[in-house]
């Protein structure tokens, strides 16, 4: 979704999940909890910056998202890490418009009512 990273909606979802795990000091694969908290801790730059990441709202409650695009594609990830809930869309269209307006938009707006 960042500029460069290929991969593919399991990989990715499975990720996040990691990410979830390492919140709770349960990590697979060795990232701390500090280091997970990190990555969703605004950088100073933007406090809507995490590492990698968009960030909107706080603590319990804090959503990460990130959005990918480009010839032929869009995608969308959005996860509330400490609610345990988070969605990766990705379609292989681009319908020219910004990803909330077409169908990732609705997806997303079903999965959230």
């Amino acid at each position: 979704m960042a500029s460069g990273l290929w991969t593919t909606p399991t990989d990715l979802a499975i990720l996040v999940i990691e990410l979830m795990n390492s919140l709770k000091g349960k990590s697979k694969i060795g990232l701390s909890e500090n280091k997970a908290k990190e990555l969703i801790t605004s950088q100073g730059c933007k406090e809507w910056t995490g590492l990698g990441v968009f960030l909107d709202g706080s603590g319990e409650k804090i959503e990460i998202f990130s959005l990918g695009w480009g010839i032929g594609f869009q995608c969308m990830l959005v996860a509330y890490p400490y609610l345990e809930i988070g969605v990766v869309i990705m379609t292989n269209t681009d319908l020219g418009v910004h990803q909330m307006k077409g169908i990732i938009g609705e997806i997303f707006a079903s999965l959230t009512m």
